[in-house]
């Protein structure tokens, strides 16, 4: 989708990059807090998850927001439409993610069931984008 990078958009891609590799922890607390039927230990371990999936959330809001101020890295290949659609997509997902969080604290459940929503919207989002990307290309997906 690129061009080119600059030192800018290498470090945003290093934070990125950081904020995923803090999932494995997060998760871990989710397994052990399932296994245990505790409460409080599921709730907490919700909020962790959900605060580090925020954090990745917003790392690519970071970025989406970059490239939209320094349009010169992006390849001229692609639509401003491709761009359009996917410019909100962090901003749902942290949404969803900080609903979660509140929801958390009331009911466990309703906590990760907007968790587990958010791990679907991106799922579904990644094939969006992957489809808008091959039609921006000139692809037939």
């Amino acid at each position: 989708m690129l061009q080119r990078i600059d030192r800018n958009v290498n470090m945003l891609n290093l934070l990125m990059l950081f904020s995923i590799t803090l999932l494995d922890y997060p998760m871990s607390l989710v397994a052990d807090a399932l296994t245990t039927g505790n409460r409080q230990d599921m709730q907490t371990a919700f909020i962790v998850y959900d605060l580090v999936a925020l954090f990745i959330s917003a790392t690519f809001y970071f970025m989406y927001a970059y490239l939209h101020h320094h349009q010169d890295l992006k390849k001229p290949g692609i639509s401003m439409a491709f761009y359009a659609a996917i410019k909100f997509d962090p901003v749902r997902s942290v949404t969803i993610y900080g609903l979660a969080i509140v929801a958390t604290f009331w009911s466990v459940w309703l906590g990760a069931i907007l968790l587990a929503g958010g791990i679907i919207f991106h799922f579904l989002a990644y094939l969006r984008m992957s489809r808008q990307l091959e039609q921006a290309k000139g692809g037939t997906a």
